[in-house]
C-alpha cells in the first residue's frame, strides 16, 4: 500500500462548484444537451429578436436544431415562447431602447417557464425526477463530490447565477409575471401572499423602485407605518436590515409578513455571507417561493460547503462572467497591482500613470465623439475606490485613511507641477521604471494615442488641468466642498471652476474633519444638488469619483473606465468581482453590449476604440488581485495583461462570372398589408390540421430500483365533446384569441367570436391526446377540470389560427414571389484600407503566437493563389466538404465532387470554437448553367482538436 502522504498528493482535485449544477444539469437533459457549453454553442449565434409572427427567434434554433425531443415538444416550447413574448410586451411599455433579449437571457426565462409548468403541475413527479437525475450524478462521484438528495422545500427556490451587466434586473421582472401565470392558470393566485424584493441597501431599493416603473410594475419602498403594510397589492421593496425577529422604531418582525410570499433577493450572494440573513429569508417564503439573483454564488459558497450544497440544488442558471465574457459582451480589461507601495517615488508614478490612462480616454472621447457615437460610449468616469473612509493608518510616517491618501495623490499632482511633468515624461517615453515579470515596462505600449497627438510632457500636464480637473490654468488650489443638503457628498474643486469630482462616502463630518487635519481647505455650499445622482446626465462636469466599497452593488453608471483600487477586496472575493462588474458593464453597437471588436464582423470599428472599451483596474495594496486574476485564468479567461496584435484576412470574391440567386418576396409586396383579409370561420380551413398532446410531461418510474425504463404509454385520441363545451366561457376565449392574435401582429386577421363554438364542435380539424379520465366529469365542484378543458380548447384554437394564418400567407406569397441576385455586403465581409473583403481579428499574442503563424501562412496561400498546398499541408481530405480544426483555427473547404464546384468564401473563423456563418457559392453546370442560391449553413460547436461532421448544404435552384 502507498504511503498515505502520497495518496493525498495525487488525489484528483474536489468537483468545481459549477459542474455540480444539478437542476440546471437536468433541465439541460430535457433538451438532450451533454453540457451548459454545448447549449451555449447552438445558441449564441442565433438571431435576436422575433419574426413577423413574434415567434422569437431563438425559438426557431432551437426547434431547428434540436429536434424530436421527447419530454419538449415544439408545441410545449412554442407554448413557453408565447408566454415570454407575452410577459415581455408586458414590461416593454416604457423602455427606451426595446427590449431584445439575448441568447442567455432568453434561455434563462425558458428553462424557468419549464420548471414552474412542471411545479405548478404535478410537484411530486418532478420531485422524482430531480432525484432520478441526483442518483444518476452521483453514481460515479466521490462522497465529497456528491449531492444531497432534493427534499420538497428545495423546490420552492430557484437562483440565477447571472454575470453583472447581464440584465439580472429584467429577469426578475419577467420572472414575477411567470410565477403569476402559473398561479393564475392553476387557480390559485389567492394563495400569494405578498410579493417582496430584498436588497442589500436604500440605494439599490430606490434604483429598483424606478425599474418597476419603467416595466409597468406597481411597487412601493417599504414603510412599517404605511398603509399598505398589510396590504399585499404592490411589490415591496425591502432593505434587509429592516428585518428583525421583533418591531423596532424602523424595522419590522419577520413574522408580521407570514409565510406564503413570493420572495425575490437582489445579490443573492448577501444571502451567503451570514447565517442570519440566510434564516430570515427563508422564513419569508417559508410556504411561498423564492427567486435568487447573484453575480457571485461561486465566491460566495467557496469557503462553506453547506450552502455551496444547497445552491448546487437550486441553482437553474450559469451564465457566470467566464461565459459573459467568452461571448464579447463588456469591455476589454487590464488588470496591474502595486503590492508594495513604501517607495513613495514608485508609488507616485503609479498612480500618475493611473491618471494618464484616464486622461487618454477622455481625450479619445473628445477627440473622436462623433465617430464613436454609433457605438453608445459614454463620457469616461474614473472611479477611486478605498477599503475604509475613515479608518486612520499610519504610512510613510503620516495619519492617513484610504480616501485621504487618494485625496493627497491628486493635491500633489497638482501642486508639484515639476514632479508631476518629470513623471509624465518618464510613462510617455516607456522608461517608468514599473516593470513586469519579464523586465519589461508595464506601460511601454499604454500610450499609443497620446502619441500620436505630439504632446509634451508640459503640455499633457496643462491639457490634463483642463479636461480632468476643469481648471485652464496652472496655480490653483484643489479644495474640498461640503454639498449641505446632500447627505454624504462632497464635491471636489480646483480654484472657482466646476467641481471635478465628488466623494460619496456615509460619514461626510468625520471625513472633513480628517480632511482638515491634513491641511485640505474645506468650504461650504448650501442647497446644492446631487453631484452622485447627475453623474449620467450629459452635462456632467464630474470626471473622478471617490468612495467606499458601497458603490460594488446596485449603482449602474456605463461611465466606468477606469478604476483605482486601495486596500480594496483583501478579505472576500466576492466584492472585488462586484466591483469589476460595475465597470466592465458596455452599451456596445446597437446596444448589442458587445465589444466592437470582436461584436459584428460586419463592421469595420475605430481602430483606436479599443482604449474606450478597456477597464483600466490599478490596484494599491489590493491584495485579492493576484487571486481575481488566477480566478480569470482558472475560466479560461485573458488576465488582462495579453500582447495584442491585429491581424486582417483576406478572402476570395465571387470568382464565378455568374451572380449568387435567391428567391424573395417582390419589393413592396406585403402579406398583412394587401391580400384579402383572411377570416377563421367556423367550417375548418382544408390542410389545416393540428395536433395536441396533453399526457403528462413528466412520467414517473414503476420499478423501485430506478434503473428500468420509463413505461411506454399508448396515447389515445379523445376530442371535446358539447358536453365540455358546455362548461367553457367563449367570451373568455374570443378575448384569449384576440390577444394571442395581436401579440402575433396577425392585425389583418378577422376572427369571428360565433364560430368558435361551431369550429370546436367539428373534431375534424384536430387530434387531442389525452388521458380519457381527464375527460371526464365528476361533479360540479370538480373546477380544476373544467379549468383544464377551457385551456385545452384555447390552446387548439391558437394552434389552428396559427396553421390558419401561415396557410394562407404562403399561398399568397407563393404566387408574389421572384428571384433576386444578391450584392457583396450580403455576404457579411469587411473591408481593409485598400478594399480587400476579408475578416479582422485582434490576437494575443503570448497565448496565441502559433494561431499568428497560422493565418499568416493562409494569408499568404490566399494572396498567391497556392490555398490548394496549403490545404494539404494541413491535412485537408479531397472529396469531401469539412471543417478542418487545429490551433483553434477553423478553414471551411469546399472540395470537387462530379459535375459540381464549389468555391470558397469563408476560409476561417478564429478563438470562438464555434463556426458562425458560411457563405458558399455553387454552380450545377448544365444546359441551363443555373446559378443557384447562397446559403447559410447551421452552425456547429466542437471541441479543440475534433474534425466535426459539417451540416448539409441545400441546393436550391
Amino acid at each position: 500500500m502507498p504511503p498515505r502522504g502520497r495518496q493525498a498528493r495525487t488525489a484528483a482535485p474536489p468537483l468545481k462548484f459549477e459542474k455540480r449544477l444539478v437542476l440546471n444539469q437536468w433541465l439541460l437533459s430535457l433538451f438532450e444537451v451533454s453540457s451548459i457549453d454545448e447549449f451555449y454553442g447552438i445558441m449564441r449565434d442565433g438571431a435576436e429578436g422575433w419574426d413577423e409572427n413574434n415567434v422569437s427567434r431563438f425559438h426557431q434554433r432551437i426547434t431547428e436544431r434540436l429536434f424530436d425531443l421527447p419530454e419538449l415538444s415544439n408545441d410545449l416550447l412554442l407554448s413557453y415562447d408565447r408566454n415570454i413574448f407575452s410577459h415581455t410586451l408586458a414590461i416593454a411599455g416604457k423602455r427606451e431602447p426595446a427590449i431584445s433579449w439575448k441568447y442567455f437571457q432568453y434561455l434563462a426565462l425558458l428553462l424557468t417557464e419549464i420548471y414552474l409548468d412542471r411545479y405548478f403541475s404535478d410537484p411530486a413527479a418532478l420531485l422524482e425526477a430531480l432525484n432520478r437525475h441526483a442518483a444518476s450524478f452521483n453514481s460515479d462521484k466521490p462522497a465529497r463530490d456528491q449531492v444531497q438528495p432534493f427534499s420538497p422545500a428545495d423546490l420552492k427556490k430557484l437562483a440565477f447565477w447571472n454575470a453583472t451587466g447581464s440584465g439580472k434586473t429584467l429577469l426578475m421582472h419577467v420572472n414575477i409575471l411567470q410565477y403569476r401565470h402559473y398561479l393564475e392558470k392553476h387557480g390559485r393566485e389567492r394563495e400569494l401572499n405578498r410579493i417582496i424584493l430584498l436588497t442589500p441597501n436604500e440605494g439599490l431599493s430606490v434604483q429598483h423602485l424606478e425599474e418597476f416603473a419603467q416595466s409597468g410594475l406597481k411597487a412601493e419602498l417599504f414603510n412599517k407605518d404605511g398603509a399598505t403594510l398589510f396590504s399585499g397589492k404592490q411589490i415591496e421593496i425591502i432593505d434587509i436590515h429592516k428585518l428583525k425577529d421583533e418591531m423596532g422604531d424602523k424595522t419590522v418582525a419577520i413574522d408580521a409578513f407570514e409565510g406564503n410570499n413570493l420572495v425575490l433577493v437582489d445579490e443573492g450572494h448577501r444571502g451567503a455571507s451570514g447565517k442570519e440573513w440566510l434564516e430570515k429569508r427563508n422564513r419569508l417564503c417559508e410556504n411561498g417561493f423564492s427567486f435568487e439573483y447573484s453575480a457571485t454564488f461561486g465566491q460566495a459558497v467557496a469557503a462553506n460547503a453547506a450552502l455551496a450544497e444547497e445552491y448546487a440544488r437550486c441553482i437553474i442558471f450559469d451564465y457566470s462572467y467566464k461565459y459573459f465574457h467568452g461571448d464579447d459582451y463588456g469591455k476589454h480589461y487590464s488588470i496591474l497591482n502595486l503590492a508594495d507601495d513604501h517607495d513613495e517615488t514608485i508609488r507616485r508614478r503609479y498612480l500618475t500613470a493611473c491618471l494618464l490612462a484616464f486622461y487618454q480616454q477622455q481625450r479619445l472621447f473628445a477627440d473622436k465623439e462623433q465617430e464613436f457615437a454609433p457605438y453608445l460610449l459614454e463620457k469616461p468616469l474614473w472611479v477611486f475606490v478605498g477599503g475604509s473612509v475613515n479608518s486612520v493608518r499610519t504610512e510613510n510616517r503620516r495619519k492617513v485613511s484610504d480616501v485621504v491618501d487618494i485625496l493627497l495623490f491628486l493635491k500633489e499632482f497638482v501642486k508639484d507641477r515639476a514632479a508631476s511633468v518629470a513623471d509624465l515624461k518618464r510613462l510617455m517615453e516607456g522608461s517608468a521604471g514599473l516593470l513586469d515579470d519579464k523586465g519589461q515596462d508595464i506601460f511601454r505600449k499604454a500610450f499609443e494615442y497620446l502619441h500620436t497627438t505630439g504632446a509634451t510632457p508640459k503640455e499633457l500636464y496643462g491639457a490634463i488641468l483642463g479636461t480632468l480637473f476643469n481648471c485652464p490654468v496652472d496655480g490653483a488650489e484643489l479644495h474640498l466642498e461640503n454639498l449641505k443638503g446632500v447627505g454624504g457628498e462632497i464635491g471636489l474643486k480646483m480654484g472657482d471652476n466646476d467641481c471635478f469630482g465628488v466623494i460619496n462616502v456615509g460619514d461626510d463630518s468625520a471625513l472633513l474633519k480628517l480632511c482638515e487635519e491634513h491641511g485640505f481647505s474645506v468650504t461650504q455650499r448650501d442647497f446644492a444638488a446631487s453631484l452622485f445622482q447627475q453623474l449620467n446626465a450629459r452635462n456632467s462636469t464630474v470626471n473622478i469619483l471617490i468612495g467606499s466599497k458601497k458603490f460594488m452593488e446596485g449603482w449602474s453608471c456605463w461611465r466606468v473606465s477606469t478604476m483605482g483600487l486601495m486596500n480594496v477586496g483583501r478579505s472576500e472575493g466576492s466584492e472585488i468581482i462586484q466591483l469589476f462588474g460595475r465597470g466592465v458593464r458596455l452599451k456596445g453597437r446597437n446596444f448589442s453590449l458587445k465589444r466592437s471588436s470582436r461584436a459584428e464582423f460586419e463592421q469595420l470599428a475605430p481602430r483606436s476604440i479599443r482604449v474606450l472599451e478597456t477597464l483600466n483596474i490599478f490596484g494599491v495594496r489590493a491584495n485579492y488581485m493576484q487571486t481575481f486574476r488566477q480566478y480569470l485564468e482558472d475560466a479560461g479567461l485573458p488576465t488582462g495583461t495579453e500582447d495584442l496584435e491585429e491581424f486582417f484576412l483576406p478572402v476570395y470574391r465571387n470568382i464565378s462570372d455568374r451572380p449568387l440567386k435567391t428567391i424573395r418576396l417582390k419589393k413592396g409586396m406585403s402579406f398583412k398589408k394587401q391580400a384579402p383579409r383572411p377570416q377563421l370561420g367556423a367550417t375548418p380551413a382544408k390542410g389545416c390540421r393540428v395536433v395536441l398532446d396533453w399526457y403528462p410531461k413528466i412520467q414517473a418510474m414503476k420499478s423501485g430500483d430506478g434503473k428500468a425504463p420509463l413505461t411506454v404509454i399508448v396515447k389515445a385520441h379523445h376530442p371535446l365533446t358539447a358536453a365540455h363545451l358546455a362548461f367553457m366561457d367563449m367570451d373568455a376565449l374570443w378575448f384569449e384569441l384576440q390577444k394571442f392574435k395581436n401579440e402575433r401582429s396577425w392585425y389583418n386577421l378577422t376572427l369571428k367570436r360565433d364560430a368558435m363554438p361551431a369550429l370546436l364542435a367539428d373534431d375534424r380539424w384536430y387530434k387531442l391526446f389525452i388521458p380519457e379520465e381527464e375527460l371526464q366529469f365528476t361533479g360540479s365542484g370538480d373546477f380544476r377540470r373544467i379549468r383544464g378543458w377551457q385551456e385545452i380548447a384555447s390552446t387548439l384554437l391558437k394552434k389552428y389560427c396559427e396553421a390558419f394564418f401561415a396557410d394562407q400567407q404562403a399561398k399568397w406569397e407563393s404566387n408574389h414571389s421572384e428571384y433576386v441576385e444578391l450584392d457583396e455586403h450580403e455576404l457579411g465581409l469587411v473591408a481593409d484600407a485598400d478594399g480587400t473583403p476579408g475578416y479582422r481579428f485582434i490576437i494575443g499574442k503570448n497565448e496565441h503566437l502559433d494561431i499568428l503563424e497560422k493565418l499568416k501562412q493562409l494569408k499568404e496561400a490566399v494572396k498567391t493563389g497556392k490555398l490548394k498546398e496549403f490545404e494539404a499541408r494541413q491535412g485537408v481530405p479531397d472529396n469531401s466538404l469539412q471543417a478542418y480544426c487545429s490551433f483553434r483555427t477553423v478553414i471551411l473547404t469546399f472540395a470537387h465532387h462530379p459535375n459540381q464546384t464549389f468555391s470558397i468564401y469563408v476560409i476561417m473563423y478564429l478563438v470562438s470554437c464555434s463556426v458562425t456563418r458560411m457563405h458558399t457559392n455553387e454552380t450545377l453546370p448544365g444546359p441551363t448553367d443555373a446559378c443557384v442560391t447562397m446559403h447559410r449553413v447551421p452552425a456547429f460547436s466542437f471541441k479543440i482538436g475534433d474534425v466535426p461532421t459539417c451540416p448539409k448544404i441545400p441546393a436550391t435552384v
